[in-house]
């Protein structure tokens, strides 16, 4: 097997789930490497390439998540990404349907074309392979479901979403129904290596300009909600809502 189709992250036995039950936290960890986590180098699908945004830039590896044994798409990894380099006040966070959210049936195609400054990939763990000539930009930082409540919380997974302004659950797209897959929580910033250029933010005057941070946000730090499907379609099966209070 070749160094990228091997995981850099890996530990056998990391984290065994058996009951998904009502709810499990995401936490950032220390001590463990992960099949999930932050940063580093991207897990894609075998023959995919890194998403690039419509002006032709890099597209900045943000997650990956490798969901547990009794997630409703276990055996798959969902990898997130999104520009940095460009700004586009249009899409700084996920374009919203124009019809009732709650219970919406959502028009085929529009998840593959809503990805034009962000990009979800959803394959099955089998097809993975790691880009080890990607430049790494956000710090790794491994990742681990956990029924208990860690000390620093990513985000969260369970039967269903918890809303911050009113239940947005959609109802199914191309004929399936959509699974709540897991929420991050709001606030979120990334840390971002020594090398890594800023990331491009709007100014008083509407434009963009290099953040002076040195860390990367996403979605405008709203709490985001990502729901899928077991669909064979490579990059047409993640809906993603955005909230905040």
């Amino acid at each position: 097997m070749s160094d990228i189709q091997q995981n850099p992250y890996s530990k056998k036995n990391l984290f065994i789930t058996k009951t998904l039950g009502q709810f499990m936290y995401i936490n950032k960890i220390t001590e463990a490497e992960s099949a999930s986590y932050i940063g580093g180098k991207p897990a894609i699908s075998q023959g995919i390439s890194i998403p690039k945004s419509p002006n032709g830039s890099l597209m900045s590896f943000y997650f990956t998540l490798q969901f547990p044994e009794a997630h409703s798409l276990h055996g798959y990894t969902l990898s997130v990404f999104a520009a940095t380099d460009d700004f586009n006040e249009d899409y700084t966070i996920p374009e919203m349907l124009k019809i009732p959210l709650l219970g919406a049936i959502i028009p085929d195609n529009f998840l593959s074309d809503s990805q034009k400054y962000f990009a979800t990939l959803l394959f099955r763990n089998e097809e993975k392979t790691y880009a080890s000539d990607y430049p790494t930009r956000i710090a790794m930082t491994p990742l681990a479901f956990s029924h208990s409540k860690g000390s620093d919380v990513f985000g969260w997974a369970g039967d269903k979403p918890k809303w911050l302004m009113g239940d947005e659950t959609p109802a199914q797209y191309k004929g399936m129904a959509l699974d709540f897959l897991f929420q991050v929580h709001g606030e979120q910033s990334f840390p971002i290596i020594d090398t890594a250029p800023a990331q491009q933010e709007m100014d008083i005057f509407g434009k963009s300009k290099p953040r002076i941070k040195r860390n990367y946000t996403l979605f405008n730090q709203n709490e985001i909600y990502f729901f899928g499907s077991r669909t064979e379609d490579v990059d047409d099966r993640v809906y993603i809502i955005t909230q905040c209070d």
